[in-house]
């Protein structure tokens, strides 16, 4: 249970709002949805991490932690566990810490032969009527909507049929693990070490399945997934019940082998940006408007690491009349991250927005300077997204001509940043992890063209008379494209030339196993061959949820964006710097502590 304050009213205003303009405002949108992600934080209390079967000891109150750094193919890692206990937890005679990774997919989908009613019109009036000074139902105030209750009712009828909708929500648990802790039952409060060998098997990236925030889906066809590596506690008591109390998500970095990738030219077909449904909008139609379309080359290879950037070169090329005067001026280029459905059922679909996606990486970066260490913040140099046009005006002798002429700017030189969070590419049991390159062209479009401008702020004769003035901008077309040529590869640490890994969904997959912490030194001696041989084969399992109990986000619904807790970011900051300080010899550390 949520525990609000007075000013908790808020948070209900805007998942108004979002439904509302879910289908207009598709750019507002965002901003409200990420508005309501920070407000949930500074006004919720979030509720017990903790997940207690009914069968459990009641009131027995179980809490663990795990610090280790992320997996990584083929190595040994180490980490320590804490248990706390408190209220009566009497009978405990046994623990287990489990490590496991599931995914998950879900999607709402509505029948192609059930298209669903146009949504009927709202009208707003923002005035404040004396009524409205002791309105409980705050909502019925917000701009006193006016609409047609038959329209409404039957609009409502035709979305909420759930006859009319494809629902599924699948899971897949990729592996499961769990490990005896040697410790005395009598304890309430201990720590213990464990180790765990991983395998040379490439596991998708760990995704920070804690950012974003997803709209309830309403009319729109809705597509989503999770991810997570959990740690887990379970505890055995004497009468036959079991506890099972997370203990943080970790994340895993694949390893890819360093390939020449000069990828060729590509074109790029650019469109203007969808008109809004709300409004019945239709975008003015000019069949003599100019085409463009954007030249992309990567010349180092379209290849970028998190954390750094890539340059590569555009040409924009124009094919249009030569008696039209519009011409290119500017050309922005951004990252984005991209989702490529496996599922045929999804191929096709679209919904308004997705939630933003990260990698699960340590917030800061960790710096040792021989006996002492510190932490920082990176802050790399990035470079505008947008460059200048250098564009040649067409020959005056032909701009009293209607002839078509194709014309080419000059290359322009851009550079892409990838953000340290970046998801590196991966294809995973449900999706193909991408990142399209964004284009937004500026145009100056030609006098004669139409232009949608909205509405006109006063006539002519008016405009003497009120304090504001015209647009003094000059006048812009926008078009956008995009492009899936690059590949973002994960930082990875220097070291021995190593063998490629195999994929996780492939039938010699392996998954990692507990170890010995004792055993961790001599592990690390052995051949990564031999090493390899010692990891289980994979035994995935797969589970569709019953109908009815479908949800679009299972792994992390706190609204404390602190939890699950990343057990890496522990590492990093906690132990990492204690343990350089203890140490005399950088090696020494790297060797037995740093294995990331």
């Amino acid at each position: 249970m949520l525990s609000f304050y007075y000013k908790g009213w808020t948070i209900w205003a805007l998942f108004f709002f979002v439904s509302i303009y879910c289908q207009c405002f598709p750019d507002m949108l965002r901003w409200l949805s990420l508005a309501l992600v920070l407000a949930t934080n500074v006004i919720a209390l979030p509720s017990s991490q903790s997940k207690e079967p009914s069968n459990a000891p009641s009131h027995c109150q179980a809490r663990a932690w795990v610090r280790a750094p992320d997996m990584v193919p083929g190595e040994v890692i180490a980490g320590d566990v804490k248990i706390k206990l408190s209220g009566p937890c009497a009978g405990a005679e046994s623990y287990k810490l489990g490590l496991r990774y599931k995914e998950k997919v879900f999607w709402k989908l509505r029948r192609e032969d059930a298209p669903i009613p146009k949504m009927p019109k709202l009208t707003f009036n923002w005035t404040i009527s004396n009524s409205d000074l002791f309105q409980v139902r705050f909502w019925q105030s917000m701009g006193n909507p006016d609409y047609n209750e038959t329209e409404w009712r039957g609009y409502e009828n035709a979305v909420q049929n759930r006859d009319l909708w494809s629902m599924r929500e699948e899971e897949r648990v990729a592996f499961e693990i769990k490990s005896p802790l040697v410790t005395d039952t009598m304890s309430r409060n201990f720590t213990t070490r464990f180790g765990i060998l991983v395998p040379n098997t490439n596991y998708p990236p760990g995704l920070d399945c804690r950012v974003g925030f997803m709209h309830g889906g309403g009319a729109s066809d809705m597509m989503s997934s999770e991810s997570i590596y959990e740690y887990f506690v379970e505890i055995e008591f004497s009468n036959g019940t079991t506890l099972e109390i997370p203990a943080g998500m970790t994340a895993f970095t694949p390893f890819y082998l360093s390939t020449e990738n000069n990828a060729p030219s590509i074109n790029v077909s650019l469109s203007p940006p969808p008109a809004s449904s709300c409004f019945n909008q239709k975008p003015s139609v000019d069949r003599l408007q100019s085409n463009y379309t954007i030249e992309l080359s990567f010349p180092e290879g379209a290849h970028v690491h998190q954390n750094s950037s890539v340059n590569f070169t555009a040409i924009v090329h124009r094919t249009g009349y030569t008696n039209r005067t519009d011409i290119p001026v500017e050309l922005c280029a951004f990252s984005a991250n991209g989702i490529r459905w496996h599922s045929q059922e999804l191929q096709n679909r679209s919904q308004p927005f997705g939630p933003p996606i990260k990698a699960l990486v340590p917030s800061v970066v960790h710096v040792q300077h021989s006996r002492s260490s510190h932490v920082i913040t990176p802050h790399p140099v990035r470079h505008s997204p947008c460059r200048e046009i250098k564009f040649a005006a067409i020959p005056a002798p032909l701009t009293h001509k209607s002839q078509i002429l194709s014309t080419s700017s000059e290359p322009l030189p851009l550079s892409l940043y990838m953000n340290h969070d970046a998801v590196p590419d991966f294809s995973t049991y449900y999706q193909k992890l991408e990142h399209p390159v964004n284009l937004n062209l500026h145009i100056a479009p030609d006098p004669s063209e139409p232009w949608d401008n909205g509405k006109q702020i006063a006539d002519a004769d008016e405009l003497d008379w009120v304090p504001w003035m015209p647009p003094t901008q000059p006048r812009r077309r926008f078009l956008y494209g995009n492009a899936n040529v690059l590949s973002v590869i994960p930082m990875q640490k220097e070291g021995p030339v190593r063998s490629t890994p195999i994929h996780y969904l492939s039938d010699k997959a392996r998954q990692p196993v507990f170890v010995d912490p004792s055993d961790i030194a001599d592990l690390r001696l052995m051949l990564p061959e031999e090493r390899d041989l010692m990891a289980p084969l994979t035994q995935p399992s797969i589970r569709v949820f019953a109908k009815g109990e479908e949800v679009p986000r299972r792994y992390c619904t706190s609204v404390d964006m602190r939890y699950p807790i990343y057990v890496g970011d522990t590492w990093v900051k906690k132990v990492l710097p204690m343990a350089a300080e203890g140490q005399h010899e950088k090696d020494t550390v790297d060797h037995l502590l740093v294995v990331q």
